[in-house]
């Protein structure tokens, strides 16, 4: 895909704003037309919002209130700045902030065609007496393959989503998708154990105020156990608005989801509280297996024993890995040792090889053809 240009970027916004209407010969005074119309309602609406309910919004509320407001008349002084002294574009923004603009668009139309999917990656109980194991559930990943620029990361893709205000919609949509498969695969295998699937929750998710009762709906809607789905929140969601979080967390853990700490230990590992949070299991970050730190992945074990949490190691590539592990007493991992990410018809043909099998465990060896 060529690189976006200011006279690309010129047209695209000419399209969306439709210059047909408005002829703007500066670009810069486009940007600023079309900032100004919707930031007089949006200061509007702010302002009184504020007038009648700031007596009653919590601190955090004014607070957010308070930077809605800050954001909304910087906005305006730009519009005015563009329109005093048009400058430009291409000091207004780089050419990578105009790709990250354009990325951002074409999320938008992705979202709106449902066209992000899910790839499955197993997890796997370990059996410590034997060379065996099975596929006891799967974590759900999101992708999205934009149709000119190939793969684009999660890494890319998530922040953007919650920058833009797609993450609510997108979430739950992920998530009906990962609940619509788990009830064709335990309908399929009904003689494995019963399957699970864990789906990741952004720290702005955790504040929506429906939720839960929308999770809730998507459970019964596809005929699923609340304590088949397991929810994954990293441990820097619980940073801002912690008590929000926390309430939505008390309430999930209430209707029977268990929750995963993700990434654990490389983020916001408030060890002190630990025993206090609502989680039933810590996932322990790759990067404790790919710098072998096989001390302090000892160390976190012992704690979660002692907490009673249950444990999953990521990151698991190797054989060595899966051996040094096995030795400190993990009994659950996940990895590309076993399987990179699939999608669902490889997946099921992973899940016909373990019910093949009856009772039988599967072989450590990979479970999935040669890793990529």
């Amino acid at each position: 895909m060529a690189h976006l240009t200011p006279a690309r970027f010129s047209q695209d916004l000419c399209d969306f704003a439709d210059c047909s209407t408005h002829p703007f010969d500066d670009v810069s005074l486009l940007i600023c037309h079309e900032l100004r119309t919707p930031l007089a309602s949006i200061q509007g609406a702010l302002k009184l919002l504020g007038y009648q309910q700031s007596g009653s919004l919590s601190d955090d509320g004014q607070r957010l209130l308070a930077i809605a407001i800050n954001n909304a008349d910087r906005l305006t002084r730009l519009a005015n700045a563009l329109e005093s002294q048009p400058a430009p574009l291409l000091t207004l923004l780089s050419t990578a902030e105009m790709e990250l603009l354009q990325l951002e668009n074409d999320l938008h139309q992705a979202v709106e065609q449902q066209q992000l999917y899910l790839d499955y990656q197993p997890i796997v109980a370990i059996d410590q007496d034997q060379d065996m194991g099975q596929i006891i559930g799967f974590e759900a990943l999101a992708r999205w393959r934009h149709g000119q620029r190939g793969d684009i990361s999660p890494e890319v893709f998530i922040p953007l989503a919650e920058k833009a205000g797609l993450i609510n919609g997108l979430g739950l949509f992920l998530l009906e998708q990962a609940c619509q498969q788990l009830h064709r695969w335990q309908t399929q295998f009904p003689s494995l154990l019963p399957l699970s699937v864990s789906v990741n929750l952004s720290a702005v998710q955790l504040l929506q105020p429906q939720l839960v009762d929308r999770i809730r709906h998507i459970l019964q809607q596809n005929d699923i156990s609340p304590s088949s789905l397991k929810l994954e929140v990293t441990e820097s969601a619980l940073i801002e608005n912690k008590a929000l979080a926390l309430a939505t967390l008390v309430e999930l853990q209430q209707l029977g989801i268990q929750l995963y700490i993700d990434d654990f230990g490389t983020g916001y590992s408030s060890l002190g509280r630990l025993q206090d949070l609502p989680f039933d299991t810590l996932k322990i970050d790759r990067s404790f297996v790919r710098n072998k730190n096989w001390a302090m992945s000892e160390a976190i074990l012992m704690l979660a024993e002692r907490l009673r949490l249950d444990v999953i190691v990521e990151g698991v590539e190797t054989l060595e890995d899966l051996l040094c592990l096995k030795e400190l007493g993990y009994q659950k991992m996940q990895g590309y040792y076993f399987s990179k990410p699939l999608d669902s018809t490889s997946m099921t043909g992973l899940l016909l090889r373990q019910a093949l099998r009856g009772t039988a465990p599967l072989s450590l060896a990979p479970l999935s053809p040669a890793q990529s």
